[in-house]
């Protein structure tokens, strides 16, 4: 079985990177083709295992950044007709504010995965900075979350349960409601973390929960691409774990909230 989890990321991981040459040089329709093959790879190589964690999480993050691309080259393509300047993708510094990942027309923050931030460092091929909050940002969200009445023994036994059915999705193979149960109990951990002082343990609850989230945001926008019948069900899905995540930056930035 492992052999077999081998292979498939192996290809899948060529496959990211093939394709997110092809975004980078404007071949926008070759590097759709590629996330197919990507995704079929990142399905079949579904693992516990930690040694193939790390490789998983590689390609989705290099996924991550071929998907931000591609709406440039769905935008660019609709534009062609209009007597309108448009500068093509092609020539976009490679280290350029992403565009929304969704090629739709609410504004960006809401479709940037939940915790990209403007001051992270650029990303080397393959490669991301982990995503962290300060000590006193964490501080910020514990207190807006005890503003909320938020119970961290409740939240402690709500990352159990969804961690519990998170295995049972695995065992199932059933790899999106392993996803969207993993993203639960990385929520309910990073703010059990944050209102017990745990600023290690909340960063890596918030790590983590931006890759689990990017995934999510992947297989919502491949089922959206080609059509399948349960897209539209996957969207919401998907924007409730990014308006979470985005929640938990506002607090951490000093927006106030209301008493429960």
């Amino acid at each position: 079985m492992n052999e077999a989890i081998k292979a498939a990321l192996a290809e899948a991981l060529t496959a990211a990177e093939e394709a997110e040459t092809a975004a980078q040089a404007g071949r926008f329709a070759e590097a759709r083709t590629l996330l197919d093959v990507v995704e079929a790879g990142l399905t079949a190589g579904e693992t516990r295992n930690p040694a193939l964690l790390n490789r998983r999480m590689k390609i989705i993050r290099i996924q991550a950044s071929v998907e931000a691309l591609l709406p440039a080259a769905e935008v660019e393509a609709d534009a062609a007709p209009v007597d309108e300047p448009e500068v093509a993708p092609v020539n976009e510094p490679v280290n350029a504010p992403a565009p929304a990942p969704v090629a739709l027309p609410e504004p960006a923050e809401t479709e940037l995965p939940p915790v990209a931030q403007s001051d992270a460092p650029a990303k080397v091929r393959g490669v991301a900075a982990p995503h962290a909050l300060p000590d006193e940002g964490w501080d910020r969200v514990a207190a807006a979350l005890r503003a909320q009445g938020t119970d961290a023994e409740a939240r402690e036994a709500d990352a159990a349960r969804h961690g519990r059915l998170q295995g049972d999705a695995e065992d199932a193979r059933d790899t999106w409601r392993a996803r969207v149960e993993e993203r639960f109990a990385l929520q309910a951990q990073l703010e059990v973390c944050a209102l017990r002082g745990d600023y290690a343990g909340a960063n890596a609850a918030w790590d983590r929960l931006f890759d689990v989230v990017t995934a999510i945001r992947s297989r919502e926008g491949a089922a959206r691409r080609r059509g399948l019948p349960g897209a539209a069900a996957m969207r919401p899905v998907f924007e409730s774990a990014n308006q979470d995540s985005l929640q938990v930056r506002r607090w951490a930035r000093g927006t106030k909230v209301d008493a429960a």
